[in-house]
């Protein structure tokens, strides 16, 4: 492993929507490439500009709160995801202390921040978590797919054991700070058994975690791919061939298998009376917090869709109807009060039906976060 330095001229990635499962509106990744050399990884693929071999050489962006003292000033408040692609507690940060630092520069801003790793080196910087979280928000939480120590060890080497993730876990459950688990990718035929979730989901719930998300595995073309198969030609030739049922030469299931895992998992959550989403932060000061609850609602109902393996069109209208709500400068409580259903309709992607969905929500005080409106009916 070769660790080098690197001058960043931008630290901040803002993202074209909100992420709708971590909420993340930025991400800032501290290192290039990432030492944990998970095998299911699809950076790979230089979907985020990453090189084949990036776990190889990790470059250390020595600059990078310089650059974010420069950024943040500029941008609005918003959720900044770190470690997402490149592991921001991978090994380097013991010495470095870089993620720490960036945390804190987050944190001076008052920007929401969040952290997902399979490192437990993250609770060294649990005071600085738990600072954020009282000023603003912040969540710390952690991939784990399996306990299963020799699946774990072939597909995730530099990873610290699932074991120590859980732990981490507890401990940053009980500083108060937001936690739960990444459950993906979940692999075909190795770690997508009911005994895996099952177990998986009952250690997080009683080691107090919030919620557990739970994703399937891309296979993209090139390095990925073929690294993947061949470890899988290696310890486990025997599921090869539901590999091609799966896959064949596309990068995502086909079929009902995707839909289906969602499904099992929101079960065995509801079971353990966890959740399998995470809830939406939005801040008590945000004049737009009321947009934000109502595109979480609009996001959801997506995801219920594609759990329930409704037809793409109706995905997609719910979907663009919650990025319309989400950046919408005019709060969309006034637009109502003001114009009645009229008002939502002229909102781009938001007909008859939709109106109604959100117009049922906005005179809910579950709708609106305990905040009832006040609707003059002579302007429906």
């Amino acid at each position: 492993m070769k660790y080098e330095p690197y001058r960043a001229t931008s630290m901040i990635n803002r993202l074209r929507h909100v992420d709708d499962w971590f909420w993340a509106s930025y991400t800032v990744n501290p290192y290039r490439g990432c030492a944990h050399g998970c095998v299911y990884c699809d950076a790979r693929a230089n979907q985020y500009g990453l090189s084949e071999d990036f776990e190889e050489t990790v470059f250390v962006k020595e600059n990078a709160v310089e650059v974010l003292g420069k950024q943040l000033p500029r941008l609005k408040r918003g959720v900044v995801s770190t470690g997402g692609v490149c592991d921001s507690y991978q090994p380097i940060e013991q010495e470095r202390r870089l993620t720490r630092k960036v945390v804190k520069a987050l944190a001076g801003h008052q920007f929401p921040v969040e952290v997902l790793t399979k490192s437990d080196l993250v609770l060294r910087d649990l005071d600085l978590y738990a600072e954020a979280s009282r000023q603003s928000w912040a969540c710390v939480f952690f991939t784990i797919t399996t306990f299963d120590e020799q699946i774990a060890g072939r597909f995730e080497p530099g990873a610290s054991p699932p074991d120590r993730r859980l732990e981490a876990m507890r401990q940053v459950a009980g500083a108060g700070v937001v936690t739960g688990v990444a459950m993906m990718p979940l692999l075909p035929g190795i770690s997508d058994d009911d005994r895996n979730i099952e177990d998986v989901i009952s250690r997080v719930r009683d080691a107090g975690g919030q919620f557990v998300l739970a994703g399937g595995l891309t296979l993209k073309e090139g390095a990925q791919r073929q690294r993947y198969i061949g470890v899988l030609e290696s310890h486990y030739p025997q599921v090869l061939p539901l590999y091609e049922q799966l896959y064949g030469s596309g990068f995502e299931t086909r079929g009902s298998y995707g839909p289906q895992l969602l499904r099992r998992v929101r079960e065995v959550c509801l079971q353990h009376g966890i959740a399998d989403r995470m809830s939406r932060p939005v801040l008590p000061d945000d004049p737009l917090g009321l947009n934000k609850r109502i595109a979480e609602r609009l996001f959801l109902r997506t995801y219920d869709l594609l759990l329930e393996e409704a037809e793409s069109y109706r995905q997609w209208a719910y979907r663009k109807a919650a990025w319309a709500v989400d950046e919408m400068e005019e709060d969309v409580g006034d637009l109502y009060r003001q114009q009645g259903r009229k008002g939502l309709e002229s909102i781009k992607g938001i007909g008859k039906g939709l109106s109604r969905e959100i117009e049922g929500w906005l005179q809910s005080a579950e709708g609106t976060a305990n905040d009832r409106l006040e609707v003059d009916h002579g302007q429906r």
